[in-house]
């Protein structure tokens, strides 16, 4: 089958070559520090990003995104809380796959404060106020998941879970994720004043660098809607083909599961066009 969409124009900024992240605490500023997870995998890229973020006088801290069950990441989290006398007031999630959240009760529970995930944050009144007593600004940020977040702190960096990765590009997880969500998420950002960006997964991205990301991130799912159009007005109609057709190969079962779920997300924007209907595994056209 032929691959389609050779020619989308699309240009990653970032250096291919950037080095990875590397293990153990970082400062990212003077309010945040990064403990990288120890699960690197096609879906994490180098681990999932930790971060510990205070305050000025680090009177009020938080945990973002625990990560994954692993007991030497529980371990190194709480051994530079304790060694830096942070005063923890919660432990918080950006949104709740199991490599940022699986974590977060026991390491609420060791550190003695209450988990709030990313949905009870943007359910919660109270629960924000916990969030925001701490000198962080939550922006609801859904489209790779219904839940997700972001968090600014203080001094402006820009933690973006999964919204915004450090390389390569967000998978949409329909049906959870959501496109339009995600296109609307990505203006939330734009609009954001912010010295840097944190994400989930990979190197921190400066603010210039991460300004071009998001225009970068736009237009790339702008021309992935084009390429499925595109596909579909060709007779291309079955959802496995679309797939086979955007992204070729894939021998990953989570890559390929994760691919289908973007196409998947795909395609359910464009129905909200009116001309298309997905229908099982097949997508079928209105007008015809």
């Amino acid at each position: 089958m032929r691959k389609v969409g050779v020619d989308m124009s699309a240009v990653d900024p970032r250096d291919p070559r950037a080095p990875r992240v590397k293990p153990g605490a970082t400062e990212v500023s003077t309010s945040v520090i990064r403990i990288l997870a120890p699960n690197p995998s096609a879906m994490t890229l180098d681990g999932t990003n930790t971060y510990i973020v205070s305050g000025p006088d680090r009177s009020q801290a938080v945990v973002i995104d625990p990560g994954p069950v692993v007991e030497e990441h529980l371990s190194a989290i709480v051994t530079l809380i304790h060694s830096r006398e942070l005063d923890v007031k919660a432990v918080i999630t950006t949104h709740a796959h199991p490599d940022h959240a699986a974590l977060g009760h026991r390491c609420a529970s060791e550190l003695g404060v209450p988990l709030l995930t990313a949905l009870e944050i943007g359910d919660s009144p109270s629960a924000q106020r916990v969030v925001t007593a701490c000198d962080i600004r939550v922006l609801v940020t859904p489209g790779h998941s219904g839940d997700s977040l972001s968090y600014l702190s203080t001094d402006g960096v820009l933690m973006s879970g999964d919204h915004l990765l450090g390389r390569g590009t967000t998978a949409i997880l329909h049906p959870d994720g959501s496109l339009g969500q995600f296109l609307r998420s990505l203006t939330t950002v734009e609009a954001t004043e912010f010295t840097r960006i944190a994400p989930g997964h990979g190197p921190v991205m400066e603010a210039d660098l991460g300004r071009q990301v998001i225009a970068y991130y736009r237009a790339h799912r702008l021309e992935r809607i084009d390429q499925v159009r595109r596909l579909l007005d060709s007779g291309q109609r079955v959802v496995g083909d679309l797939v086979t057709a955007i992204y070729g190969p894939i021998k990953d079962p989570i890559v390929a599961w994760s691919a289908k779920a973007s196409t998947l997300a795909t395609i359910t924007y464009l129905t909200q066009e009116g001309d298309w209907l997905l229908e099982g595994d097949r997508v079928v056209s209105v007008s015809h």
